[in-house]
């Protein structure tokens, strides 16, 4: 019997992100009588996921600093651990792990996440390091062919491998409340998600259904614009944002509706919590959120920017409870075939795969 694996996980921070919950799912699932996994944090930035990992029993090893010394310290520690296979999480991760690697040759897997461009330092870096790859992991059909079209990334070696979500931590509630109508989403207040169209929808939708509550969770850049758009469209009394919050399973079982307006994404995992807690979504059509939820099913899917359909949609649903439930059951039946063991077997085998000694 050969011992386990040992497995480097290189990320460039381990704050609240939808990578990084993606990274302590699978830490947690890994089978350690075959790997034994070390993260590598590129960056000061480890709350909360860091006392996660460590509760999970993974090291974790913190390399901040100027970009030469975390370099180097990276290469260091990857030989300190006697790290046999070097799995980089996001674009910064991918620049980071590819050199620190490439004199020692080490079994190497990048990864994409999202349909985004890094700048021509960053691109450029990606494009070598998915080039020397073993494995692209990519978490969409459509992050696949962007990276192939925008990086040169190898289709052959690029595999797709879905986010999971934990369907024990979001689930639906015993029944709604009744208390009231509630809409929520959840996201970085950036342009990506495009936070002010949702005070534009919610301010249309209440003109046509009063009584309707609104909760954006998130923070970022643009909370003074979606605050002074709140404000001038008369919402203080119904909108909350709410900002960052640690009670999101909570919520989004206090709401009756998910919206997600984003103009670009790779496979969002605000969705998949959403419908696991028995939401129906109504999301743009953007990045892999269409491989998540089939449109007049689980929700609906529109155009980026289209307001008035978001509004449309919503009133269809929250003007019949029938069709609301009907949508929320199918959103949790969905949610359950994106559990975390199908993501966990997954990556087991492709890490088994490349491997540089048999993997049993």
């Amino acid at each position: 019997m050969f011992p386990p694996i040992r497995l480097g996980l290189v990320i460039g921070q381990l704050s609240a992100g939808g990578a990084e919950g993606q990274l302590l799912l699978l830490c947690q699932g890994l089978d350690r009588a075959r790997f034994s996994p070390v993260v590598y944090c590129l960056g000061d930035r480890t709350i909360p996921y860091a006392p996660l990992l460590e509760a999970a029993g993974v090291p974790v090893r913190v390399i901040a600093g100027a970009r030469p010394a975390r370099l180097w310290r990276l290469a260091q520690w990857l030989n300190r651990d006697r790290i046999e296979v070097v799995h980089a999480w996001l674009f910064i991760a991918n620049a980071y792990a590819w050199l620190a690697n490439r004199h020692r040759r080490r079994p190497l897997l990048t990864s994409a996440r999202n349909c985004k461009r890094q700048g021509w330092l960053l691109d450029r870096l990606n494009r070598r390091a998915f080039a020397a790859s073993d494995v692209i992991v990519a978490n969409s059909q459509q992050v696949a062919r962007y990276i192939a079209e925008q990086y040169g990334a190898p289709p052959g070696r690029t595999t797709v491998v879905y986010n999971a979500i934990d369907t024990q931590r979001f689930h639906p509630p015993a029944q709604r409340d009744g208390g009231g109508l509630c809409v929520v989403m959840i996201g970085r207040l950036v342009p990506q998600k495009d936070p002010l169209l949702f005070v534009a929808a919610a301010a249309a939708l209440r003109q046509q259904l009063a009584g309707v509550r609104f909760v954006l969770i998130g923070d970022g850049p643009l909370r003074g614009e979606v605050e002074a758009a709140v404000t001038a469209a008369g919402l203080q009394a119904c909108c909350t944002l709410a900002g960052e919050r640690h009670d999101v399973p909570e919520l989004l079982r206090a709401a009756d509706l998910f919206w997600l307006p984003s103009r670009w994404e790779g496979l969002p995992n605000v969705v998949l919590e959403a419908m696991a807690s028995g939401l129906p979504v109504i999301a743009t059509d953007v990045g892999g959120t269409p491989e998540l939820f089939n449109s007049g099913q689980e929700g609906f899917l529109i155009k980026a920017g289209d307001g008035e359909a978001l509004v449309a949609h919503s009133l269809d649903l929250l003007g019949d409870a029938n069709k609301r439930r009907h949508c929320a059951a199918a959103a949790r039946r969905r949610a359950e075939q994106f559990a975390p063991p199908q993501m966990v077997a997954a990556m087991q085998q492709l890490y088994a795969r490349v491997a540089p000694r048999a993997c049993v």
